[in-house]
């Protein structure tokens, strides 16, 4: 016997504070310590359950972001063709033959060593920037002809266009006038008597899908004409969609993205409502159970009847065969 089971036989020699307080007091405190351990588990486990589902909820819905976002990206790459394609044009006397060289400039540009540069169905505006020295002879040329002709990868004439252009015009007196006020820029290097001359060859072209362009060829019939360098520059001449995603590619982006994302989500929705109701299994589980049972009853009902006490169920395997693929495929093997 301990030394505090004496004192309480001392203190209390017939059980009762011990009976009726001391017991009641103890059992009460381990009932309270129990339903707070158990609060605390299930708090502790509803806590991580949350924290689980919202990690799946984020990445779920980040993937849907991302997604809506690479689509949209795709199409714009896909669908929307390069803006600008610049070449140099160096415009010489080189092409000679046996009847003797020609007496303009002209050069042969090649666009692509590829099949195709541009996108089919997609208008194009094919500009020439001839930089030309405001000199007497190119006034007194006056206006000359520039023509473009296109080929495709074999040679073959595909498209021409020809225009006029011409330095613009100056009189004498402001002639005087800007040579007096640009006198110290043009003194120090800063600006040149010069003019960027734009001859617009193709408006609207459209390269062929059969024989796509690949080179150009570009001349100047005069040799008179004077001029700096030269630069062909075909630019998109964008319309509708294009027009609206080149112009305001945010607000299209922005457009494109949520559509991307409204759609997926409706499909995520009806995925997981399809999925989730499980009836359409189950009663698909029902009919092939009724395939089963009547297969098994017509095996049995063909046999003498001497032999159908000797039948079990899997004596009939070999009369559904054609359902065996279908519960595989289900999964609803019994």
């Amino acid at each position: 016997m301990t030394l505090g089971s004496i004192i309480l036989t001392i203190l209390d020699p017939l059980k009762i504070i011990r009976n009726y307080l001391l017991k009641p007091l103890a059992v009460t405190g381990i009932v309270f310590a129990e339903e707070y351990k158990r609060k605390t588990s299930a708090g502790v486990q509803s806590s991580k359950n949350i924290i689980l589902k919202l990690i799946v909820v984020v990445l779920l819905g980040l993937s849907v972001v991302w997604a809506s976002i690479f689509m949209y990206a795709y199409f714009y790459y896909t669908y929307m063709p390069t803006v600008s394609h610049v070449k140099d044009v160096y415009l010489s006397y080189s092409k000679c033959s046996a009847d003797g060289c020609q007496k303009y400039p002209s050069d042969n540009v090649v666009l692509t060593k590829k099949q195709q540069l541009l996108m089919v169905g997609q208008p194009y505006r094919v500009i020439l920037y001839l930089e030309m020295p405001e000199s007497e002879q190119n006034d007194k040329t006056g206006m000359f002809t520039v023509c473009a002709t296109m080929y495709d990868h074999t040679g073959e004439h595909t498209t021409k266009s020809c225009r006029l252009s011409m330095l613009h015009y100056k009189s004498d007196l402001l002639k005087i006038i800007s040579t007096v006020v640009f006198a110290p820029l043009m003194i120090l290097g800063y600006r040149e008597e010069k003019q960027m001359v734009t001859v617009e060859l193709f408006t609207h072209y459209e390269d062929n899908q059969i024989h796509p362009a690949t080179n150009v060829d570009i001349a100047i019939l005069s040799s008179s004409v004077q001029f700096y360098s030269a630069q062909l520059h075909i630019t998109a001449n964008f319309s509708g969609l294009r027009y609206l995603m080149f112009n305001w590619p945010i607000l299209s982006a922005i457009i494109g993205i949520t559509t991307n994302l409204f759609f997926i989500l409706i499909v995520c929705v009806l995925s997981w409502y399809h999925w989730d109701d499980t009836e359409w299994l189950v009663d698909i589980k029902d009919r092939y159970q009724q395939i089963i049972k009547k297969s098994h009853t017509a095996a049995i009902e063909h046999l003498p009847v001497g032999p159908r006490r000797m039948v079990k169920p899997d004596d009939s395997a070999e009369n559904v065969e054609d359902i065996s693929s279908f519960k595989d495929d289900l999964g609803l093997a019994s």
